[in-house]
């Protein structure tokens, strides 16, 4: 998903979900080498930005996996998010997080 689509995109998501008020974040993580990190969202939405090569992410709403595609990439993450970084060389991830305030 590009940036301008999220963007976009976010204020019908959030109505759907029945919230009104939120605040956006914008978040860019390095996972290292064989390492992973855990991303506890269960008042939030993290919609992942581009195509990240090298990283899996995993949670409640699907899998994101750039290294063994799936027939089907989620970019909308929510509950307990696992990125991960099964290769030899650190890597990077950017993220649009929605946080919800009502």
């Amino acid at each position: 998903m590009t940036e301008d689509f999220i963007l976009n995109y976010i204020p019908q998501r959030m109505r759907a979900l029945g919230y009104e008020k939120y605040h956006l974040r914008y978040r860019d993580m390095i996972v290292e080498a064989n390492d992973s990190l855990s991303i506890a969202a269960y008042n939030e939405v993290f919609f992942i930005i581009g195509d990240p090569p090298g990283i899996v992410v995993a949670s409640d709403y699907g899998l994101y996996d750039s290294i063994d595609p799936p027939v089907e990439n989620v970019h909308q993450h929510r509950g307990e998010i696992l990125v991960s970084n099964p290769g030899n060389d650190k890597r990077r991830i950017k993220f649009l997080q929605v946080i919800i305030v009502n």
